[in-house]
């Protein structure tokens, strides 16, 4: 959608035609576990822009329309109407394929049970929710360590009901590094989460067609449902010809233009892979910042402008149970595993002045990686109770710019003592690099 509306400002007169199988467009998937656990009880405000608000800026929006064929060298594809199941072709001069993605949902035992659900839509949030607020559901597996796992967990808290957390792979948020990691889980188990790392889900068990428990290669848990947020699939099988090349997950491989293996084919969002500007390799990041601005650009690549999206940091933030967290560019494990020569630095500092004390500093904690010769910048992450993750867009805006730990050291960034610390973390840290 952000393609389509900015070619129809830019180019006007030209037919910007917008296929979507489902009834809904343009919402916040991020906002769904509010909803769930309640900070949010209005799901008329995880929506963001109407059908008829994009209709009336020029696209012809078209929904309930299912795309069944492409073919790239007629140029149609084969349209289903979903309220008829009539069919037609229409063909096209570019064709932008925004499929996005789906949730993995493994082809285990008792999948097909009551109470066993995934989050990506707006009625599978309405699902969850109608479920958690049932007096029957009173504990529920949360399965994946990520962002939406974790979020969950917050989710069920808050509508007073238990729940457990498992990962497959030793810690939760697996981009981090240990430290932030342990933090982080030591934190949300003082919150109420029963957490199991290193504990592969094999079975749901049921009884009566519904959720009874779950078993692990661990063990065994009596659980009421089971939502299962292991990450996500792109929406891809639709395109075969050989020309479409693509990663071991199904993503769509483009250039840093959006383009695939097909003239006049352009790709975005969490269909398509990206350039990771710091390892400078094709990557696959699914958040919604690197949707929202390949669909930009996309747009004026279509429209025959010279584009570059190749300044990709995967930078995130992460706010749970009183807890933050955010990280951009790469990790001291990601830095190993890609063979850069780097080094780190890792420091506590207070988030605001000692003698501000309503409310009282909180303790923050940052680490940098940066390149050991050059001293440039690489990644950083940092987290704490309370004013921790928007910093990490100035740790953002320096590995962008490929800022040297000097550099960032001694920035001019503003002080006041009730917001920040006369030397900030920030400066801490990157003049702690040796």
């Amino acid at each position: 959608m952000s393609a389509a509306s900015r070619i129809s400002r830019k180019a006007r007169g030209s037919q910007v035609i917008v296929f979507e199988k489902t009834d809904v467009v343009s919402y916040g998937a991020c906002g769904l576990p509010y909803y769930i656990g309640g900070v949010n009880d209005d799901i008329e405000l995880v929506k963001i822009r109407s059908a008829d608000e994009f209709r009336a800026g020029g696209v012809d929006l078209r929904l309930r329309h299912e795309v069944t064929a492409v073919d790239v060298v007629a140029k149609t594809v084969t349209v289903r109407r979903l309220e008829d199941g009539t069919e037609f072709v229409q063909g096209w001069d570019k064709l932008l394929i925004a499929t996005g993605s789906r949730p993995v949902f493994p082809a285990i035992e008792g999948r097909e049970l009551e109470n066993v659900f995934v989050l990506k839509t707006i009625p599978q949030a309405e699902e969850i929710k109608r479920a958690v607020l049932s007096d029957k559901v009173q504990r529920v597996a949360i399965i994946g360590g990520g962002f939406i796992g974790l979020e969950m967990c917050e989710a069920i808290l808050n509508r007073g009901k238990k729940p457990l957390l498992f990962e497959a792979m030793d810690h939760v948020m697996g981009g981090y590094d240990e430290l932030f990691q342990t933090a982080l889980e030591e934190q949300i188990v003082k919150k109420g989460v029963e957490l199991r790392t290193g504990e592969l889900v094999q079975r749901i068990e049921g009884r009566d067609g519904a959720v009874c428990g779950i078993s692990t290669s661990k063990g065994r848990y009596e659980v009421d449902a089971v939502v299962f947020a292991i990450g996500v699939q792109p929406n891809t099988e639709l395109f075969t010809d050989p020309r479409f090349k693509k990663l071991k997950n199904g993503a769509i491989i483009t250039t840093d233009a959006m383009e695939t293996g097909v003239p006049d084919v352009y790709a975005a969002g969490d269909c398509a892979t990206l350039y990771n500007a710091v390892t400078g390799k094709l990557d696959y990041i699914a958040l919604g910042t690197n949707a929202n601005k390949q669909g930009r650009l996309a747009a004026d690549a279509m429209l025959g402008h010279e584009v570059h999206f190749n300044r990709t940091l995967g930078t995130s933030i992460l706010r749970v149970m009183d807890f933050e967290m955010g990280k951009t560019g790469v990790s001291e494990r990601e830095a190993k595993e890609c063979g850069l020569d780097y080094g780190t630095a890792t420091v506590q500092n207070i988030s605001h002045s000692p003698y501000y004390t309503c409310p009282a500093p909180y303790t923050l904690t940052a680490k940098i990686v940066y390149d050991r010769k050059t001293h440039v910048l690489l990644g950083a992450q940092i987290m704490g109770e309370h004013e921790a993750a928007m910093r990490i867009n100035i740790f953002a805006c320096a590995v962008d710019r490929k800022m040297t730990t000097e550099e960032l050291g001694m920035l001019d960034m503003a002080y006041s003592p009730s917001v920040t610390y006369i030397w900030d973390i920030v400066h801490v840290v990157a003049n702690a690099a040796k």
